[in-house]
């Protein structure tokens, strides 16, 4: 699990923030709490982030403890904060895998200005991302499958992050599911 990273979270212009609004009304409709920071809205498009909030606080043995706002049951620590953050990103991703195995709710990332965020490995993201438009899309992952012209185990891989998918692979289900996938790289 080497390609976490993290970053600290800035604040957000107010005028992003007003445009951001509008998104939450699309999510409520399906269920998911989202805040404003969560999604942008671009011309009418909706973008997913997965840019949990955390906190991080020295404890009286030296250690740093991180405690995520969304996940009870995700916490960890480090000796350094740099120990610390990388955690985070490591136990982030175990807790939404065993979520997506255990076909558990998962809550997307709340807003919170005064923390750090982190993202889960590209692989939980990639599984999160189809688990969520799929169900967006009140499909079935028997639906998905007849869409993609391939077999269930094949269709449900695609929500498993221990599978890795192709570009190709992630692309044909976006379209099947009304989406666009799109690539962003962001500077740590």
């Amino acid at each position: 699990m080497g390609d976490c990273s993290y970053k600290r979270e800035s604040s957000y212009d107010e005028k992003e923030r007003k445009n951001r609004a509008g998104t939450r009304a699309w999510y409520k409709r399906f269920g998911h709490r989202l805040a404003e920071e969560d999604s942008t809205a671009i011309r009418g498009k909706v973008i997913m982030k997965f840019d949990y909030p955390y906190t991080l606080e020295k404890q009286d043995d030296g250690n740093y403890l991180v405690q995520f706002v969304d996940l009870d049951e995700a916490f960890t620590e480090g000796e350094t904060e740099e120990a610390a953050r990388f955690n985070a990103c490591e136990v982030l991703s175990l807790v939404l895998e065993q979520r997506l195995d255990d076909g558990a709710a998962i809550p997307l990332p709340t807003s919170v200005d005064t923390c750090d965020h982190v993202a889960p490995q590209a692989s939980v993201q990639s599984a999160l991302l189809i688990h969520i438009a799929r169900e967006d899309n009140h499909s079935t992952i028997s639906d998905l499958a007849r869409a993609l012209n391939t077999s269930w185990p094949s269709a449900q891989r695609l929500e498993n992050p221990r599978h890795s998918p192709t570009l190709k692979q992630l692309e044909r289900a976006s379209t099947a599911l009304g989406k666009r996938l799109v690539l962003v790289l962001e500077d740590e």
